[in-house]
């Protein structure tokens, strides 16, 4: 009885247009971007999702308050039309997006810096421009750039391959990297005792 109760309930909701909140993906971040390095990336999305965080491309990089930031993303393949989104944080699942809905990327959502579209000519042949966005660091934070699909050519179905770069960041040292420091710090303390 219960069942049948909840079908029909969930059938009239459809019927009426009435939308169920979508269940939130996880988002994995591909890599954590160091200053100047440029990364290559494949995003599998569809055109026309460029306020889609489901199936974008997640980097980060770390940024003290006040530094100016430079991202740049370059397009691959001539018929990608690339596009970015900029937040301040880090993001375990697209409900963060959309009012917790993770129905789609907007100007509302926590942390929001920039979308960038189109603001550089294309580096290689194509209808489309590249993105590119500067800004200043509004805290001492880590930042995540989400990578989507805008106007692509349809006729050329994903996968598409791109480069993204970040200048002006902090490079964020690694916990082994921090551990090998301060064995040889205490080395040398060591030495200078004896």
């Amino acid at each position: 009885m219960k069942r049948t109760l909840l079908a029909t309930l969930l059938a009239t909701l459809l019927a009426a247009g009435i939308a169920l909140p979508a269940s939130a993906a996880s988002i994995n971040y591909n890599s954590n971007l160091q200053n100047g390095v440029p990364v290559a990336g494949v995003i599998n999305q569809g055109a026309g999702n460029e306020s889609n965080p489901v199936g974008a491309e997640y980097y980060s990089f770390f940024a003290n308050a006040g530094d100016s930031v430079t991202v740049i993303g370059d397009r691959l393949d001539g018929a990608f039309d690339m596009s970015f989104w900029l937040f301040r944080g880090l993001f375990t699942d697209t409900s963060a997006f959309a009012g917790g809905a993770g129905s789609g990327f907007d100007s509302g959502d926590a942390g929001y810096i920039a979308f960038a579209d189109d603001n550089d000519p294309a580096n290689i042949p194509g209808p489309f421009g590249d993105p590119r966005w500067v800004f200043n660091a509004p805290a001492s934070d880590f930042y995540t750039i989400a990578v989507t699909n805008f106007l692509s050519d349809t006729n050329t179905p994903p996968p598409y391959d791109f480069e993204l770069v970040a200048r002006g960041i902090q490079n964020v040292p690694e916990p082994a990297s921090l551990a090998l420091l301060g064995l040889g710090l205490v080395g040398l303390g060591m030495m200078r005792r004896k």
